[in-house]
């Protein structure tokens, strides 16, 4: 009887035991969970600025910055806002963002389409003209821009390079004028010259294109120049 006294005792603390409250194996991260989503001071100068954040989803954290500049100006303080982060998929990081002038005119916006943190289209804007005048994309996603987009003064695209195979030089030119596509070049084994030209059919204004005396096609995908030129036809 004693040993089924001990039996039954020891039944009760291993019911115990396997009855109490289970704790999580997973490690608990404090700084994950209380963590808030701040300014990146990467994208935009934060310098001096006054932050002020929205919560549109109303989950208590923010998903969008906008950066306030106060300056003197005769004795009264103006404010402007010179840029604007936003979080659109709220995963934390910044897929949206524009940088504003004095005026409230914007310098350049970057865009994260497919949420992945790396920016797929990159846009410059005239400051004296207030219109985009470039634009770069990754049309792809594979983190390199391969269109670069080009727009005259009056905010009509000019001109496109294209990098098909994905080594950094153009290879595909589309002209326009007036926002008209005129003719597409190509350059199909990659040497940097032109292969073939195709026009496109019943396009107006009939213009004559630019040309270079370069037998070359010079500069990369993403270079400053504005509305550049092809390079010539190779010679039969």
């Amino acid at each position: 009887m004693a040993n089924l006294s001990k039996l039954a005792g020891l039944c009760v603390v291993l019911v115990a035991g396997c009855g109490g409250k289970k704790e999580k194996t997973t490690p608990k991260n404090d700084n994950l969970e209380t963590s808030i989503p701040k300014v990146d001071p990467t994208l935009c100068d934060t310098n001096g600025k006054n932050v002020v954040t929205y919560d549109l989803n109303k989950d208590n954290r923010p998903d969008v910055w906008r950066l306030y500049k106060t300056e003197d100006e005769g004795g009264t303080k103006i404010e402007f806002m010179t840029c604007k982060q936003v979080d659109a998929n709220r995963d934390g990081k910044k897929d949206w963002v524009v940088a504003y002038n004095r005026k409230g005119n914007p310098l350049f916006e970057r865009r994260d389409l497919d949420f992945d943190g790396k920016w797929d289209v990159n846009m410059v804007y005239d400051t004296k003209t207030t219109t985009l005048a470039e634009s770069e994309r990754d049309t792809n996603f594979n983190g390199d821009y391969d269109v670069k987009e080009y727009y005259d003064t009056a905010g009509a695209i000019s001109s496109i390079r294209g990098d098909r195979n994905g080594d950094g030089q153009p290879d595909r030119w589309e002209q326009y004028k007036d926002d008209i596509l005129l003719a597409i070049l190509y350059d199909d084994d990659f040497d940097g010259k032109v292969d073939r030209r195709e026009e496109i059919p019943g396009a107006r204004p009939k213009v004559e294109m630019p040309t270079t005396e370069e037998p070359m096609a010079t500069g990369g995908i993403d270079d400053k120049a504005k509305t550049p030129p092809p390079p010539p036809p190779k010679k039969k």
